[in-house]
C-alpha cells in the first residue's frame, strides 16, 4: 500500500488569552486529508527544531495570513500595510529554499505566493486598492468564506489549466497585497479582470512542482470540484 504523503503547513502566531499560540484555518489541514495527504503543522519559533519537522515533510503547502515585511523586496512600509511577522517570513524562506534544493513540492495560498514571490526575488503590491488604477474589490464580504465572487482568467497549458481543465475560475477572494514583479523563476499563469496577478508557477516544472495561488481554495474544496482537483494534483506531486 502506498504511503500517505507528509505535508508540511505553515501557520500564524497569535495572542490568545494573554497566550502566544499557533493559528491555522481547519480547512487547510482538512483539504490536505480529502486529498491523502497527512497534515503536520509547522510552527513558527525554534528554527532548528523546525528544520528538523519540514525535513519529514514530502510537500510544503504555504498558508494564508499577515502582511510580508516590504523590506524582503526593497520596499519601505506603504501607510496600509498591515501587520508583519518578520520570524515567520524568515521561517518560510528557509522552508523554501530546503523545499528548492530537495525538490519538494510547494503549494502556496494567498499569503504564501507572495512570501514565496518575495523569497525568489520577486516583488509584492503593498495594497492593491490604493497602487493599482481601477482594481475589483479583493477583499469579499460574504455569508461564506467559500463563496466565489470573481473571475480569473487561465494560461492554457499552464499547470493551472491542466489540473483544472479551464481557461476560466471562479473564486474567493481575501487580500489587500499581491505579486507585483514575478522571480524570475517564476511565471504569472492567471490574472484577474483588473490585472492583478492570481497564480503563478514554476519556469521548471518538470523538475520542481510549484503552484502559487492568490485566492483560498481550501475553504472552496467542499463545493468546488476544480479547488478539490488542486489539492489532489498536490497530493499527486508529493
Amino acid at each position: 500500500m502506498k504511503r500517505k504523503p507528509i505535508i508540511g503547513i505553515t501557520c500564524s502566531n497569535i495572542e490568545y488569552s494573554g497566550i502566544t499560540s499557533s493559528l491555522l484555518h481547519y480547512s487547510y489541514s482538512d483539504s490536505v486529508i480529502n486529498a491523502g495527504g497527512i497534515p503536520i503543522i509547522l510552527p513558527v519559533g525554534n528554527k532548528e527544531i523546525t528544520e528538523k519537522m519540514f525535513s519529514i515533510c514530502d510537500g510544503i503547502l504555504l498558508s494564508g495570513g499577515e502582511d510580508i515585511n516590504p523590506q524582503l523586496f526593497g520596499a519601505e512600509p506603504h501607510p496600509k500595510l498591515g501587520k508583519i511577522i518578520p520570524e515567520r517570513d524568515s521561517m518560510e524562506i528557509s522552508i523554501i529554499e530546503f523545499a528548492r534544493n530537495k525538490n519538494i513540492p510547494i503549494f502556496a495560498i494567498c499569503r504564501g505566493i507572495q512570501i514565496l514571490n518575495a523569497a525568489l526575488g520577486g516583488t509584492n503590491i503593498q495594497d492593491v486598492e490604493s497602487e493599482k488604477d481601477n482594481c475589483l474589490k479583493h477583499f469579499q464580504d460574504t455569508s461564506s468564506r467559500g463563496d466565489a465572487t470573481h473571475l480569473i482568467t487561465v494560461e492554457k497549458g499552464s499547470k493551472l489549466n491542466k489540473i483544472t481543465g479551464k481557461m476560466e475560475l471562479n473564486v474567493n477572494s481575501f487580500h489587500h497585497q499581491a505579486v507585483n514583479e514575478v522571480a524570475p523563476i517564476l511565471k504569472p499563469i492567471a490574472v484577474a479582470k483588473d490585472g492583478v496577478i492570481e497564480a503563478v508557477e514554476s519556469n521548471d516544472n518538470e523538475n520542481h512542482w510549484i503552484l502559487g495561488v492568490q485566492w483560498h481554495p481550501e475553504d472552496m474544496t467542499k463545493t468546488d470540484k476544480y479547488m478539490k482537483l488542486l489539492f489532489k494534483a498536490f497530493i499527486e506531486a508529493c
